[in-house]
């Protein structure tokens, strides 16, 4: 039998002991089970996939300084050069690019009056017609848009049409997950949305797009206009065949002086490098948790050790009694690993509910989602397995103690 009586009295003699061990492994679960929780949440944000051929493309910047050309006319020269560089699939001028951390969003609502209608915030994209192309984007409902329909950024008229993102249709639209499987995605095409009361036309649907920030919500509700960018300073977005990227890189700056000599000219830099640095902060927190997870973990274990040690040397002569009386090495590790399971077991239920405790409080100030109940689970049985690994050597080590230890001060 386990002999449950005996190991709670030896437990209550020295309850002390115990409880700390019992608090500590509460604190761990708890901690553990939320830290891996965002550490998964934070990994799964950094691996969102953006819409474009990410592996094909590279950004760099201009800024113009010389007055003695038309930024219009020089931006059209400038595109179309691009295009023409051995191994560039597309190339345009974009006011700005995914995840790069920019900010241009606008609100669109579904009514041409405030009062009564659907207002959805979005990533503003504004490009050509070779945006899409350039961005890789898969475009699943509508078309492109025409040369008449892209306007110059010094363009008094206003946008009359807009390609959007899969995510926009479903927020401005109000579509659920059974309206998106049964077709009615594309009731959003053709349908107009408003932007200060003017209408704009939806005529094509992309299937993911993310905007350039990417610690907001909404992340895939994006919009591209028709309209290019004229500004002294401007992005551009090149997508180049895989294999030919860095050696079109390490040419854009001289090719670009080339056609105009009077601005300055970024080093171009890759989906993979923004990317980065657009989640650096996700990248430092999931390897200060990690760490954190690690350290716990020890501590925990070393606490687990430090008592079964303790244990052992306190209860040496009852050890050998025991064996004087017959009992195992295999009872007396028995003995050890079940008041080790007693003490984690009631440890860990503590610690569930300090975990739950926990999460609520995260989503409350930093708006965290809630806790998957596998986290616990797996951390659960992650500390009863550390439990048992951290006391089995102190046990066999009790296991060893010769039975007459017990009459040497007899």
């Amino acid at each position: 039998m386990f002999e449950f009586g005996p190991i709670f009295n030896a437990m209550l003699r020295h309850k002390s002991h115990a409880l700390l061990l019992v608090v500590q492994i509460a604190l761990t679960l708890a901690i553990v089970a939320n830290a891996a929780f965002i550490i998964q949440n934070r990994l799964d944000l950094m691996n969102r996939i953006s819409g474009l051929s990410e592996s094909e493309v590279f950004k760099f910047d201009v800024f113009t300084f010389g007055e003695d050309n038309d930024i219009s006319v020089q931006v059209e020269l400038d595109e179309k050069f691009l295009r023409t560089i051995p191994g560039v699939i597309d190339a345009a001028r974009l006011n700005q690019i995914p995840i790069s951390g920019s900010s241009d969003n606008s609100s669109f609502s579904d009514k041409p009056n405030i009062d009564g209608s659907v207002r959805v915030s979005s990533g503003v994209y504004r490009g050509g017609t070779h945006t899409l192309n350039t961005m890789g984007v898969k475009l699943i409902e509508g078309r492109n848009f025409t040369e008449d329909e892209v306007l110059s950024g010094d363009s008094t008229q206003p946008v009359t049409v807009a390609i959007v993102s899969k995510a926009f249709v479903e927020d401005m639209f109000q579509l659920s997950p059974e309206d998106i499987q049964q077709g009615k995605l594309q009731q959003g095409l053709g349908e107009n949305i408003y932007s200060f009361d003017v209408p704009i036309k939806i005529i094509g649907i992309v299937e993911k797009l993310q905007r350039s920030q990417v610690n907001v919500r909404g992340i895939e509700v994006s919009i591209i206009l028709p309209k290019i960018s004229t500004n002294k300073f401007g992005r551009y977005l090149v997508r180049t065949h895989a294999d030919q990227r860095q050696k079109v890189m390490d040419e854009i700056e001289k090719v670009m002086l080339k056609l105009y000599p009077h601005r300055v000219i970024t080093k171009p830099v890759t989906m993979d490098t923004l990317r980065a640095d657009s989640y650096a902060n996700d990248r430092m927190m999931s390897q200060l948790l990690t760490i954190l997870i690690v350290i716990l973990l020890l501590i925990t274990s070393l606490g687990i050790v430090g008592m079964a040690v303790f244990n052992v040397n306190r209860r040496t002569r009852q050890i050998g009694t025991r064996r004087a009386l017959g009992a195992s090495k295999a009872n007396i590790v028995r003995y050890f690993i079940i008041e080790n399971w007693i003490v984690s077991t009631v440890g860990i239920f503590i610690g569930i509910g300090l975990s739950l405790l926990l999460n609520n409080f995260l989503m409350q100030q930093f708006s965290l989602p809630k806790l998957d109940y596998l986290y616990i689970v797996m951390t659960m049985s992650g500390v009863w397995l550390l439990g048992l690994i951290a006391v089995y050597l102190p046990a066999k080590k009790a296991s060893h103690i010769s039975p007459a230890i017990a009459t040497r001060s007899v």
